[in-house]
């Protein structure tokens, strides 16, 4: 009885132990078959805290972790001598295969990236808090730190450049400036600013600041004397005044016989144009001119001051013989004058 107890407890452990694994294979198969790509990236700097099995992340994102540390001699350049190798170190990393997306039809996976790489897409060393580990983090860099490493090979896996890392980044511009701060020449600049600080010395002391003083207090005297309220209040008149003339010209604007002038004036320029377009005044003016260069030439003949001259005479003529006429009409019609008639004597 005892015997069949154990067997059974057997085959319970055995039946739980079976149906684990099956449970453990069946969660863990879609993880375990999925498909992953391998990216490789070169780095010219130590990788110091990055180990195998540490996260890569995309934009913050795990999408996959390192597999692989080495360097990239002993994979391309294993044929040449030490002095033409590049010190670069290797690091290759296996990421989920829906990463970048679907490619389009006849597209490499290589094609896709380089038009990512072209944006700027790069891969750099992070550091992960304060424990001194680090995970390679991909984004796009701005243009003046993405500058891909040179090689001369081509890459086995998908290749995405790197780009330096924070840290190095911020001793690349410190070592920068200590540089051009060692190209300084303090002493002269210390020199520079002293004989600045001196001139500018001078010229205060040249300055007269108790005539300035004296004048500014005597301007403040003149102010405090002037009639402010006085002014304040005429000014204020002189607004109303504006005011009202403002609202005086407004009204003057707004009367309908000035709306109507510009109106008369345009009407009266259109008629003026009208007319001086007109071919009868454009005839007229051409016979006036015929009419007066006529005048012209039988002025320059001397015709017409012969005609006035003989206007003249014979208005004389008839003036003396109306007078004659008036003082003897007789005269007229007898050659001689008659006799004056004396009567008979008784």
């Amino acid at each position: 009885m005892e015997h069949q107890s154990n067997f059974r407890l057997g085959l319970f452990i055995l039946f739980a132990l079976s149906l684990g694994a099956i449970l453990l294979v069946g969660l863990g198969s879609g993880r375990w078959w999925q498909s992953k790509l391998t990216l490789e990236t070169y780095f010219n700097e130590s990788v110091k805290g990055l180990d195998i099995g540490s996260k890569v992340r995309y934009r913050g994102v795990a999408v996959g972790e390192v597999s692989a540390i080495s360097f990239t001699y002993t994979r391309y350049e294993d044929e040449l001598p030490n002095s033409q190798r590049q010190q670069y170190v290797l690091v290759e990393a296996h990421l989920d295969d829906t990463l970048f997306g679907k490619n389009a039809q006849g597209e490499t996976q290589q094609a896709a990236l380089n038009r990512e790489i072209a944006k700027g897409l790069r891969v750099k060393l992070a550091p992960q808090g304060l424990t001194g580990t680090s995970y390679l983090e991909i984004d796009y860099e701005p243009a003046p730190f993405n500058q891909p490493l040179p090689f001369s090979w081509q890459p086995e896996h998908l290749y995405i450049p790197s780009t330096n890392s924070t840290v190095n980044q911020l001793i690349g511009n410190a070592q920068e400036l200590l540089a051009k701060l060692q190209r300084v020449d303090f002493e002269k600049t210390i020199s520079l600013l002293n004989q600045t600080l001196m001139t500018a010395n001078q010229k205060l002391d040249e300055i007269p600041a108790k005539t300035i003083g004296q004048e500014a207090s005597q301007l403040l005297r003149t102010i405090n004397r002037m009639p402010l309220t006085q002014i304040a209040s005429e000014g204020s008149l002189l607004l109303v005044e504006v005011r009202e003339s403002n609202q005086a010209l407004k009204a003057l604007l707004e009367q309908t016989e000035l709306k109507s002038a510009s109106a008369d004036l345009a009407s009266a320029a259109h008629s003026a144009k009208v007319l001086l377009g007109d071919p009868a005044l454009a005839s007229a003016v051409h016979r006036l001119d015929a009419i007066t260069l006529r005048l012209d030439q039988l002025s320059a003949q001397g015709d017409i001051q012969q005609i006035i001259d003989n206007l003249s005479n014979a208005s004389s003529n008839l003036k003396s013989l109306s007078e004659k006429a008036n003082q003897r009409p007789s005269s007229l019609l007898f050659s001689t004058q008659p006799k004056p008639y004396i009567p008979p004597q008784p």
